[in-house]
């Protein structure tokens, strides 16, 4: 087995305090649990699975850092947001973060519609280092996992998909075209593979 061992240092823990900060008063979907629920997953999941793809310890820990922040600029402030990471982390950092953003709010915190942020995004996976791409993968397990346990305790299936931007249909299939990317990407035995392709036959389970 190849692995690269790495450790998360203190620029980690001020990525987690900044990232508690801005996030503080943001919940997820359906069950309204403090969004760093979220951050703190993506993270471990990264954790657990950079060193696989990633030689150079530093940058293996950027790219933890750059998965508790990766929502920051989308959620969060877009442009000023990049600024202040920037500031505090560095212009790479800045620029993972804002490549892995499916938008990039206006001054008046408008966003272009979902299925546009879709395809756009899923550009950008397709040139985006595979460091990266571990991370987005990371990012979708963990939104496929938690929609079928939030929809274990829904009230309904309707008020469930409810919550969500698009219709059930295009939701699901928007992470059918990402698995897709990611096999190519990452290889069809890659363990992320593995969690994802699970976690989403339980989601499509929902549309029935």
């Amino acid at each position: 087995m190849n692995y690269t061992t790495f450790v998360l240092s203190d620029r980690f823990d001020e990525a987690f305090l900044l990232a508690s900060t801005l996030h503080r008063a943001q919940k997820r979907k359906n069950i309204p649990a403090p969004f760093m629920a979220h951050l703190f997953s993506v993270a471990a999941l990264v954790c657990e699975n950079i060193g696989f793809v990633c030689s150079d310890p530093k940058q293996a820990e950027e790219y933890v850092i750059t998965a508790i922040l990766h929502d920051t600029i989308e959620d969060q402030g877009g442009q000023k947001t990049y600024e202040l990471l920037t500031e505090k982390f560095g212009k790479q950092i800045a620029d993972n973060v804002l490549m892995l953003s499916d938008a990039f709010p206006d001054e008046y915190g408008n966003k272009l519609p979902k299925s546009e942020r879709n395809r756009l995004y899923l550009e950008k996976m397709e040139s985006a280092p595979q460091g990266i791409v571990v991370i987005s993968c990371c990012d979708k397990i963990h939104n496929l996992r938690t929609m079928v346990a939030d929809a274990m305790v829904a009230d309904s299936l309707d008020s469930f998909w409810n919550a969500f931007t698009l219709k059930p249909g295009p939701t699901v299939a928007n992470y059918q075209k990402l698995l897709n990317h990611y096999i190519a990407r990452l290889g069809a035995d890659n363990r992320l593979i593995v969690l994802y392709t699970d976690a989403l036959k339980q989601v499509e389970l929902l549309l029935d």
